[in-house]
């Protein structure tokens, strides 16, 4: 057989790749026998596209962290003025800053834990008084 016919042949027949599939679906034939193959392939397309949605959400969920934009210092301290009660109208940051460290003192509890979350002044486990001091420390004044 001369040398381009063998090749010819060779490339007929299936690589290493191919027969792995080949043997792989030949075991599975005999590990389920033919009656059970469309209940598997269900049940691995069930669990197939349960990855892909659970991919997808991540993704998402990456995506929307990424996407909104940290929110500014001045936009934290209106709103904790806001939350306080105290007008934000035509003032500047600083004396913000002061009215907030007044105001904080006579606020409920739960106002000065909601604060804190908007100043990202935060700490595990603190107590209502500790949470007034860390307002204070974030606000520098």
């Amino acid at each position: 057989m001369p040398l381009p016919d063998f090749l010819r042949l060779g490339a007929q027949l299936p690589g290493g790749f191919e027969w792995i599939i080949l043997l792989i679906v030949i075991a599975v034939l005999l590990l389920f026998g033919p009656q059970k193959l469309p209940e598997l392939a269900r049940s691995i397309g069930r669990a197939w596209g349960e990855f892909r949605r659970g991919k997808l959400e991540v993704e998402r969920q990456i995506q929307q962290e990424f996407a909104t934009e940290p929110r500014t210092s001045g936009a934290r301290l209106r709103d904790a003025a806001s939350e306080l009660g105290i007008s934000t109208m035509g003032k500047a940051d600083a004396q913000l800053k002061l009215e907030i460290a007044r105001q904080i003192d006579s606020a409920t509890d739960d106002k000065v834990a909601f604060v804190a979350r908007l100043l990202d002044a935060t700490e595990t486990g603190a107590t209502p008084a500790r949470l007034r001091e860390l307002i204070i420390k974030s606000l520098g004044v």
